[in-house]
């Protein structure tokens, strides 16, 4: 069994892709629009949690109807020429009606970040009204405000999570096929700890299949207490739908973002979530408690106290929100945190100006933020570059360093921040308290 059994069966035809049958109608009448040449729209963007088949139909639709796929991955940060280098000229040398049929399959669109992919969400956004064949773009979470174009101009095709018996019944199959008896005990467990991704239920049967049998109890604790990464979205739906601590806590723990992050989402998202101004009130609460223990863990270096801020920031927003009748809005996208992506470039620049001066001037980055960078920022002011060559500036750096900039006290702040974090996500993982030496 040495290739992966998600490769050995994936779906060979549209009619072998499991569940999210209305995803997968809304698709075929796209690509009947683009065959009778009149297109619905010029591209789809086919949306939902990892696992799901979003990109397995497109592959076995160009399989079974004959097209050429060319595939790009969004996420290994092509720029815009690499983007247009791959996509537009392909987008212009064949129409449907030509002796080469072509789809443009870009996957993870929601992965790639930093200026490259701005470029490149505006490169495809030039090339889409052009094409003369069918693009598909692939996300699990479209709503980044930098998507809001590419949403605008394509079909958005939604998928969901694939039913447990959908999947146990896929399992089973897949089992069968191999030549391995195994238990609906056993698929059912599997499926029921997939969360709906059947990439993932797939990869435990193997799992399962190729362990020693004296072993599988044991690979069921591995499989239960595994952390299943979860988009923010799925996660503020279910700590603003949480009724227990416990439940809340699960969620937190289960989700790759720091808790600096996942803070900043849910404050910016409690208005539109809590109507009631008492409720709001109470809801605001439970997160300044939660920020004390949090802010305690920090300043006195005791990480152990992190567990107790966790459950209040993942269930008390739910809990509160459960005892009113707030349906609540749709989730947005905090405002620091796109500024942060905005000027994640700029602030990259400004980090290697600090480590030159520090490194230059034998001083932490602290203090040359504080103390070198008003002298150099005079200096240069003055048109006197001299001391930029001794630091190795280059001219952006100079441009940077000459003005002054308002968005130091943002990159001192992450600088300050990092080595906290790694000890904050260390404890989210082992919630142990840290032994003292005797």
């Amino acid at each position: 069994m040495s290739i992966p059994l998600t490769e050995k069966y994936r779906p060979r035809s549209v009619s072998e892709v499991i569940g999210n049958k209305e995803a997968v109608s809304s698709f075929l009448e796209w690509m009947k629009s683009w065959e009778a040449g009149k297109p619905i729209k010029k591209s789809a963007f086919l949306v939902g949690p990892p696992g799901v088949g979003k990109t397995s139909l497109v592959i076995a639709y160009a399989k079974e109807h004959g097209y050429d796929l060319i595939e790009v991955n969004a996420s290994d940060r092509r720029g815009a020429e690499q983007i247009k280098a791959i996509i537009a000229e392909a987008s212009k040398q064949s129409t449907l009606a030509g002796t080469r049929k072509r789809i443009i399959l870009v996957d993870e669109v929601d992965g790639a970040y930093g200026s490259e992919a701005t470029g490149g969400i505006n490169t495809l956004a030039s090339i889409i009204p052009r094409t003369n064949i069918p693009i598909v773009l692939v996300a699990n979470d479209p709503w980044d405000p930098r998507l809001a174009v590419l949403r605008n101009m394509s079909l958005l095709i939604k998928f969901s999570h694939i039913r447990q018996n959908e999947i146990m019944s896929h399992l089973r199959k897949i089992s069968e096929k191999e030549g391995v008896k195994v238990s609906d005990e056993l698929l059912k467990f599997i499926a029921s700890r997939s969360n709906g991704d059947l990439r993932s239920a797939i990869n435990d049967l193997q799992l399962f299949l190729t362990a020693d049998q004296r072993i599988v109890e044991q690979l069921k604790n591995v499989v239960s207490t595994r952390d299943r990464t979860k988009s923010v979205f799925e996660a503020l739906a279910e700590i603003f739908g949480a009724t227990t601590a416990i439940s809340g806590r699960n969620v937190t723990m289960n989700l790759d973002v720091d808790l600096d992050t996942l803070f900043t989402w849910i404050i910016d998202n409690l208005p539109n979530q809590i109507k009631d101004p008492q409720a709001l009130f109470e809801s605001y609460e439970f997160l300044a408690l939660a920020d004390l223990h949090y802010s305690r863990a920090n300043r006195l270096q005791r990480w152990d106290y992190i567990k107790y801020a966790i459950p209040l920031l993942g269930s008390g927003p739910g809990i509160v929100k459960s005892k009113t009748s707030d349906k609540g809005g749709r989730f947005e996208f905090p405002s620091k945190i796109r500024f942060m992506q905005e000027t994640r470039e700029k602030r990259e620049k400004i980090k290697s100006i600090l480590r030159k001066l520090a490194m230059k001037s034998k001083m932490s980055q602290r203090k040359a933020a504080t103390e070198m960078m008003p002298f150099i920022r005079a200096i240069l002011g003055s048109g006197k570059t001299d001391i930029a060559k001794y630091y190795e500036l280059d001219n952006e750096e100079i441009a940077i360093a000459s003005i002054g900039d308002n968005l130091l006290p943002h990159v001192m702040d992450e600088n300050s921040l990092t080595k906290d974090k790694e000890k904050v996500e260390s404890v989210k993982t082992s919630q142990r308290p840290r032994k003292r030496k005797t």
